[in-house]
């Protein structure tokens, strides 16, 4: 929600300093907060709509403070608009289905507000009722399921909260599973060791029982696909599951570095390139391959699936493991 200041301008994005962020400079931790501004809009934004919360002079180099607040006034978010072109899966007057590429969030944060898949969509397509049905991380490519109206959005989320669609996953893990099929089944709740970085977790205070079925489709001498089906829909549900079960899923910032080297990643942008060859993919490969649900307006099955990205395809290039 945009608030305003005591100077009565409109607070686009308000971010409070934690620890972590001690002896950071104010460029510096803008762009941890807002990666998608260019160093140049930063500096802009510095000069001209950002106030501090402590008494400090509003620049650059000045140090953040520990505890203080960083007001980022309207307009100082701006984001050029990118080409957006997803291939439609389906489509009929109540629903549509797009294969959704990696690397763009799917609503509108404080650092993305007209790059996202909702508000593209609804520009590019004149359709300002379009409306998520789920969500998916980020990073992770594949169906996404949208209302074309109002009541069809509504019968599609109130259909993924009773847990009615069955929703299938790819992913490449770090490591070959010894058993062909398993189950997963670790309730998940958020935790944090520092403040700062927030996991999922069964050490988490409060958790939420959590179930993960998975297939192994392929093995490689240091990697596997595996094909995985959430029973439940815990935040970061696979990611997490896999993580715990040894067999993280590549590309994953959060769950495969240690605290260090994600503190790291969030503060200056970048990892030392041992920690990043760790990684074993510059993404989270983690693709959303079929959803099965019953139409809300026709009550037939319908399946709908999305090609594996060629990402994902490229890194289980090699010989199977004995």
């Amino acid at each position: 929600m945009e608030r305003e200041t005591e100077t009565g301008e409109t607070v686009a994005a308000r971010f409070k300093v934690g620890p972590a962020f001690a002896g950071c400079r104010l460029d510096r931790f803008l762009q941890r907060m807002i990666p998608k501004l260019s160093r140049t809009r930063v500096q802009r934004a510095i000069a001209t709509r950002v106030e501090l919360s402590w008494d400090a002079p509003v620049k650059p180099s000045t140090p953040v403070q520990v505890g203080g607040t960083v007001s980022l006034l309207d307009p100082g978010i701006e984001e050029e608009e990118i080409a957006f072109d997803p291939p439609v899966l389906y489509e009929d007057r109540d629903i549509l289905a797009i294969d959704k590429p990696p690397g763009l969030v799917v609503h509108p944060t404080h650092s993305h507000r007209r790059n996202t898949v909702i508000s593209l969509l609804r520009r590019r397509r004149g359709e300002p009722q379009l409306t998520l049905a789920h969500r998916l991380d980020a990073e992770t490519s594949g169906v996404l399921l949208l209302g074309r109206h109002r009541w069809a959005a509504r019968r599609l989320q109130t259909a993924f909260e009773r847990a009615r669609v069955s929703k299938t996953y790819l992913a490449v893990v770090r490591g070959a599973p010894a058993a062909d099929r398993f189950r997963i089944d670790l309730p998940l709740g958020t935790f944090t060791r520092d403040g700062f970085i927030f996991r999922q977790g069964p050490e988490a205070e409060r958790t939420k029982s959590a179930r993960t079925e998975v297939r192994v489709v392929r093995r490689l001498a240091d990697r596997a696909l595996v094909e995985v089906r959430p029973e439940t829909g815990r935040r970061h549900q696979i990611r997490a599951h896999l993580a715990l079960a040894g067999h993280p899923i590549l590309g994953d910032k959060l769950y495969m570095l240690p605290d260090r080297d994600y503190r790291r990643l969030l503060l200056y942008g970048k990892l030392p390139e041992e920690a990043a060859a760790r990684l074993g993919a510059g993404r989270l490969l983690l693709h959303s391959f079929r959803l099965e649900l019953d139409h809300p307006r026709e009550g037939g099955r319908i399946s709908l699936e999305a090609p594996m990205p060629s990402d994902m395809r490229e890194a289980l290039r090699g010989e199977p493991s004995a």
